[in-house]
């Protein structure tokens, strides 16, 4: 809500401003055109504004409105009607090296402004895409700051090699830094290339790509803008765990099993178990929830972002600094994420026809973590004993299992791990009209990228109790650190990336025919340097410096890489359109790598698209009146992936082996670790896509799309057909000797489809629902031969299950007797399927699942609505189609789920639903040791993602303390989930359950405008 305006104004201009129907727009915006003095109309639509003068021209804006701009021309009364906003006709969309109107676009592609992005407060970016468009899948897998981002891939999976989309920033593809930590508040839009249209990017646009556009200054006086939110996270989901008595009495249980004639009690007796369950004797017999122990309820989190913007005709600017703050859920927690960033984005006219821009950003990423990975702490959180007690009445801490306090895991007890990472982008524009052609300019960019990533941990000794209750002492036992004493390592990675270009431009309108077209020219090169050492036997932990470790040789060591990487590139694409009706454009990439041999090192990348807008001929026009835009398009194209292992082309060799001269000279050998594959070239995909784009009844707009791609000449290891007897292997690690060979083939195809809602006016709204259906097909991946078609890989989705199919349970001796079993198996064991009904059960009953926990299918939903001075954002997410496989780590190692120790099978309770409790499940006859469908879950689910509510005051009261705007809101994020899954996240994909869960975040929070 604007109100900024000078001293001394004299003419005053008041109006009404509605739309088509007559209704009244309130909150509706007033601008003089130039400046930052503005108003905005109030419930009744009106307004009034303060110039200078009356000479001015003025700017009418409202959500879902085309602007208006009116002169004054010395009118005192100015009334304002104001037309309805297409947006899917007239919106311009960024694409690869360019931006295109999206009426005439004829590739896939999708886009999501920075507005809306802001609505969803998150510190990693990558977290508010989900839902908001198809064609992206995307999976939060954890929450931990710091690394808290999500997994996605554009249109699923298509290779069993690398599948990361390409992050162009400001037209730098691969840009250091990618997408995750970018300040929500500098970004002007994201745009998702699906199709051939990725075409442009070459070697790098297999997988998709994400083009990021960041804020730029506009015209006017100087606009101070502040936002701040302060949130509030807790797991989404943690599974409850089997308080002391019950996990006592499983014990009993599995002893029980393990030895029949020792009776119930072997472990502890019914007196004991009465004392965990009473609390009467918490040291001996204590009842310990690990999870209140080790965790806080909730962590704090914040951002702030500052910026500036404004400038004249000539020179525009935009500035702003930003800072993110994350806590970690640990009780005195080491984990924290602290991020600083800047942004300057300088835009200069030199002389009418020649321009030239500087963008600078950076950012330093401190994270601080206690020395336990969140995997191995929350490990410790789910296995650990509830018969144990976490801390004795004297402060000490007891031994947990095996050494493993969780208590301290997650604090500095330990030591701590720091990490901080520092990352700049610099880049220098220039463009020039070339005045003897019209249309003809040339523009290019020189980019430079560092990042310079510490990683130091500095492990420390510390000391845990046992307690022994006959003698009433405690007994130390010192964990931690390297045999007693401090440990320390450190690493290095400095990264520098260098972008060349240089592109002519030619546009051009001939009556009703508009070409665009450029070609281009592009290189880069990327250089990595690696320096890693460590020191043991630290004599004190007072100094954690390299210089202060060890003194003997053992004690240290040190190790250091490099390498090079270079690119290429030619580039080029040509778009026409007859009246926006016609549509065609070609695009054409060749890249160079040196990743390559020689002879391999340039690949050709092109595609080709085509669109007809029907709606655009008058005989539809004229017919068919309820449909107001009609687009069919189709493209076709080939496309590279270069995302893989560098020096294939030669034998790899390493300094495994040492050998004695003499009698004490010791001599490094060179080993052969990797034979060189001389032809290795790009892994291809060949993407066909087929879209209807339409606007019907006004306010209504649909997308549906086909694709499909062959990806091809995937580079991987033959090893699966090569048996060991044949001698080909390598000794001196888990890597195949044989080199990788472009021998897989993958297969994708789905379809995607968008249907949207507008409505404006006072209650203003739009919605819009999105679903993609992607499946993947294995055509060709090196198995084992003789495999069984139902177990084999190829010919099915990637990424899927081999298990044993469960029937149930034997609940009775009469039903382990029917059924064929596995030796050795109980009364109170899964019963699995006889699959291919030999009588007998064996590996070959294993089947593959029908798909992985990478989702087939996702969708969402968005709305965004508005009544006067309240907004309103809405985002669902959701995901079917997916299974996740989790196993807990339980049994007399850990303790279990409550889920399966209040259904488990036992002799009291032979109509349980979870089988039997076992020694190990990981290396049960139910578990690990035949991995089954029992432990698989449908990982369907449906999220309500992100909702904001806002409410911006009314310029009345701001505009005596020269506020132009000030919003308030209050937003969650994860704030439900309805699923089948009951125990963890369904985002989650860790194997055991072990890892640091995803969380629920409530913001409340402003901006403000001066």
């Amino acid at each position: 809500m604007l109100s900024f305006f000078s001293y001394g104004q004299t003419f005053t201009v008041k109006g009404l401003i509605t739309a088509e129907n007559g209704e009244t727009l309130p909150g509706a915006s007033v601008i003089l055109k130039g400046t930052s003095t503005g108003t905005t109309t109030d419930v009744d639509g009106k307004y009034s504004i303060n110039l200078a003068d009356g000479n001015g021209t003025l700017v009418f804006t409202y959500i879902g409105y085309v602007a208006q701009e009116v002169a004054v021309a010395n009118k005192s009364q100015l009334d304002i009607k104001l037309v309805a906003n297409d947006k899917t006709l007239n919106e311009v969309v960024v694409v690869g090296y360019g931006t295109q109107k999206k009426a005439t676009l004829t590739g896939s592609v999708s886009e999501v402004k920075g507005a809306d992005i802001v609505k969803s407060p998150q510190p990693n970016v990558s977290n508010s895409l989900a839902g908001r468009f198809s064609g992206f899948v995307a999976n939060n897998r954890g929450g931990e700051p710091g690394y808290d981002g999500s997994s996605y891939t554009i249109r699923g999976f298509a290779s069993t090699g690398n599948n990361d989309v390409l992050i162009v920033v400001d037209g730098i593809p691969g840009q250091v830094g990618g997408l995750d930590r970018l300040d929500p508040n500098d970004i002007e839009s994201i745009s998702i290339l699906k199709d051939a249209s990725a075409a442009v990017y070459g070697s790098r646009a297999a997988n998709g790509v994400i083009l990021v556009t960041t804020k730029r200054g506009t015209t006017g006086k100087p606009v101070i803008s502040y936002s701040f939110n302060q949130g509030f996270s807790s797991p989404t989901r943690l599974p409850k765990l089997a308080d002391a008595a019950t996990y006592a009495t499983i014990l009993n249980e599995i002893d029980y099993y393990n030895n029949p004639s020792g009776g119930m009690n072997q472990y502890y007796s019914a007196d004991e178990i009465e004392k965990f369950r009473n609390g009467s004797d918490p040291i001996n017999y204590p009842n310990t929830d690990w999870q209140k122990v080790a965790l806080k309820n909730f962590a704090l989190q914040n951002q702030h972002n500052l910026s500036v913007n404004g400038g004249t005709e000539n020179v525009k600017y935009y500035v702003s600094l930003g800072t993110i703050y994350q806590d970690g859920l640990y009780r005195s927690g080491a984990t924290k994420y602290k991020q600083y960033n800047f942004r300057s984005n300088i835009d200069a006219n030199i002389t009418k026809d020649f321009k030239v821009s500087l963008g600078l950003s950076g950012r330093q990423e401190n994270r601080n973590f206690p020395i336990s990975s969140a995997e191995n702490t929350f490990r410790s959180i789910y296995r650990a004993y509830p018969t144990l007690i976490a801390q004795f009445p004297n402060g000490y801490y007891s031994t947990g299992v095996e050494n493993s306090n969780p208590a301290v895991l997650g604090t500095d007890i330990g030591g701590t791990s720091s990490n901080p990472t520092s990352i700049f982008n610099g880049i220098l524009r220039a463009s020039y009209n070339l005045p003897f052609i019209d249309g003809l300019s040339v523009d290019g960019f020189y980019s430079v990228d560092k990042s310079f990533n510490f990683t130091k941990t500095f492990s420390t000794p510390y000391t845990l109790y046992n307690y022994n209750k006959a003698t009433d002492t405690y007994s130390q036992v010192v964990t931690g650190g390297s045999a007693g004493k401090a440990s320390l390592a450190q690493k290095q990675i400095n990264l520098t990336n260098i972008t060349q270009n240089i592109k002519l431009t030619y546009l051009k309108h001939l009556g009703k025919h508009n070409i665009n077209t450029f070609v281009a020219y592009e290189q880069n090169k990327r250089n990595e340097l690696t320096f890693e050492a460590s020191r043991i036997n630290y004599p004190t932990v007072s100094t954690p410096e390299l210089s202060q470790g060890g003194a003997a040789a053992t004690d240290k060591n040190n190790s250091g890489s490099s390498y090079n990487f270079t690119r290429k590139s030619f580039i080029g694409r040509f778009a026409y359109d007859f009246d926006e009706k016609y549509l065609a454009e070609i695009q054409a990439r060749v890249d160079g790598s040196s990743i390559f041999p020689k002879g391999n090192q340039y690949g050709f990348f092109p595609s080709i698209s085509a669109g007809y807008r029907i709606s655009q001929e008058d005989w539809f026009k004229n017919s068919v009146t309820f449909i107001n835009d009609l687009k069919i398009r189709a493209s076709y194209g080939s496309l590279g992936n270069d995302n893989v292992g560098q020096f294939q082309f030669y034998n790899n060799y390493s300094f495994n082996n040492q050998y004695v001269l003499g009698s004490s000279v010791i001599t490094p050998g060179i080993d052969l670790t990797k034979l060189a594959n001389p032809n290795i070239t790009w892994e291809t995909s060949k993407k066909m896509d087929i879209g209807l784009n339409a606007v019907f009844l006004k306010n209504f707009n649909i997308e549906v799309i086909y694709f499909s791609q062959k990806r091809s000449d995937i580079l991987a290891a033959r090893n699966a057909s090569i048996p060991n007897t044949s001698g080909i292997v390598n000794p001196y690690g888990s890597g195949a000797l044989v080199p990788d060979e472009n021998l897989g083939k993958v297969n994708n195809r789905g379809f995607e489809a968008t249907l949207g809602y507008n409505h404006a006016g006072t209650f203003r709204y739009n919605i819009s629902g999105n679903i993609t259906y992607a499946k993947s097909k294995i055509i060709f991946k090196d198995e084992a031969p003789g495999a069984l078609d139902y177990q084999r890989e190829t010919g099915g989705p990637l990424y899927t299950y081999l298990v044993y199919k469960t029937a149930g349970i034997y609940r009775t001796q009469a039903d382990l007797d029917q059924y064929p079993h596995l030796q050795g198996a109980q009364v109170g064991d899964l019963i699995l399927e006889d699959y291919n009904k030999d009588g007998k059960i064996t590996a070959d009953d294993k089947v593959r699942t029908d798909y992985g926990n990478v989702p087939l299918l996702t969708y969402g939903v968005v709305l965004n609505g508005g009544y006067k001075a309240f907004d309103l954002s809405v985002v669902f997410s959701g995901q079917a189609m997916a299974s996740q496989y989790v196993l807990p780590e339980s049994g007399q190692v850990g303790n279990f789920y409550s889920s399966w120790a209040n259904n488990r099978w036992s002799p009291t309770n032979p109509e349980g639903s979870y089988p039997r409790a076992d020694t190990r499940a990981s290396s049960s006859i139910n578990g690990g040791l035949n991995q089954n469908d029992f432990w698989l879950n449908n990982a369907a689910f449906v999220r309500l993602k992100n909702v904001e509510l806002g409410y911006t005051l009314p310029k009345s009261a701001l505009s005596k303390i020269k506020i132009q705007s000030l919003r308030i809101y209050a937003s969650g994020f994860n704030l439900f989930t309805l699923t089948g899954v009951k125990d963890y996240d369904p985002e989650g994909s860790q194997g055991s359950g072990q890892f640091y869960p995803q969380q629920r975040i409530l913001n409340l929070g402003l901006s403000i405008k001066f």
